[in-house]
């Protein structure tokens, strides 16, 4: 089997003044990169590719350095267009996050339904799986969008996975079948 690795991004720098597309890391955010980059260690991970967001590209970056890889920016793989949409409270964000998966034909956050940011996604891993050659690789991108993978090939309910992963995360797929290869390995509480 032939490993893919879905990575969620580590915690950025919450500036609410500015949209969430544009985000870097926090400082906290950078230290986690050296768990991120323990783990995808131990999955032989020798790719990595990233969002163009620059939470993605810098936890990318960072773990990059640390195992000694260069980093593969791609189109597409960007968390789902939330053009619009305001910094508010958690629980409102999270109700909508759950109608987002509830609902996914419907446009609830944004410029983007669940099927279509899936659907550019999983177009995105499948072109850089043929690009890796079968080589392990990690994708560092954004938590509804790698969610919207997952629950396509795997019983899980979206929205508790989305909310169980922690930030960075990472999820270990089989490449063929996008089937789950054991649970989300989560950052350390």
């Amino acid at each position: 089997m032939v490993k893919l690795v879905l990575v969620k991004h580590a915690p950025p720098e919450i500036t609410p003044e500015v949209a969430s597309h544009r985000w870097v890391l926090s400082a906290e955010g950078r230290d986690r990169c050296d768990w991120l980059a323990s783990e995808l260690a131990g999955q032989g991970v020798t790719q990595i590719y990233a969002s163009l967001e620059p939470k993605a590209l810098e936890t990318a970056a960072l773990v990059g350095i640390r195992l000694g890889l260069e980093v593969r920016p791609r189109r597409d793989l960007h968390e789902n267009n939330r053009t619009g949409l305001g910094f508010g409270a958690i629980d409102e964000l999270k109700a909508r996050i759950r109608r987002f998966f509830d609902e996914p034909s419907a446009l609830v956050i944004g410029a983007e339904t669940a099927e279509a940011a899936g659907g550019r996604f999983e177009a995105a891993v499948r072109a850089l799986q043929a690009e890796a050659c079968g080589q392990i690789a990690a994708v560092v991108t954004h938590g509804t969008v790698l969610t919207t993978l997952v629950a396509r090939y795997n019983p899980v309910p979206a929205f508790a996975f989305w909310d169980s992963l922690t930030v960075p995360a990472c999820v270990v797929l089989d490449g063929a079948t996008f089937r789950l290869d054991g649970p989300a390995r989560n950052f350390p509480a």
